[in-house]
């Protein structure tokens, strides 16, 4: 008998199924959200570039930032340049840096004590356990 080699439990393999699910999902819970943050910036993105052409901006497709890219490309928009940049530029940061800052003030808050106003007072056993009394 090898006492050496230990046999996988019923509650190990539970516990390495449970966490090889629990990584997947976090993993596809990522997935959808850099996709739905991509889509919303190129969403953003074709936004802002329809008012800076003084177009309905509600009227922006998914695509219309992509094919005034290719126009510009192509030649059919020869100072559109900027606009693109900018448009593509604003889209990002909105799409992807108000959800950072949103959440970065989020964990700022979080339960942190601050230096300011929180101060007590040491009970009595805390100044003997000090050597101060």
């Amino acid at each position: 008998m090898n006492t050496n080699h230990r046999s996988v439990t019923h509650v190990e393999a539970a516990g390495t199924v449970a966490h090889h699910a629990r990584t997947a999902l976090v993993t596809l819970v990522i997935l959808v959200v850099v996709t739905g943050a991509l889509v919303a910036s190129l969403w953003l993105a074709s936004f802002f570039l329809y008012a800076s052409l003084r177009l309905n901006p509600f009227h922006a497709e998914l695509w219309g930032w992509r094919d005034a890219l290719l126009a510009w490309h192509d030649g059919r928009m020869p100072h559109g340049g900027r606009r693109l940049a900018g448009a593509a530029l604003l889209g990002l940061l909105v799409a992807v840096g108000g959800p950072l800052m949103g959440l970065y003030t989020l964990w700022e808050h979080s339960g942190r004590r601050r230096l300011y106003g929180s101060a007590r007072f040491a009970s009595e056993a805390e100044i003997r356990a000090a050597g101060l009394l």
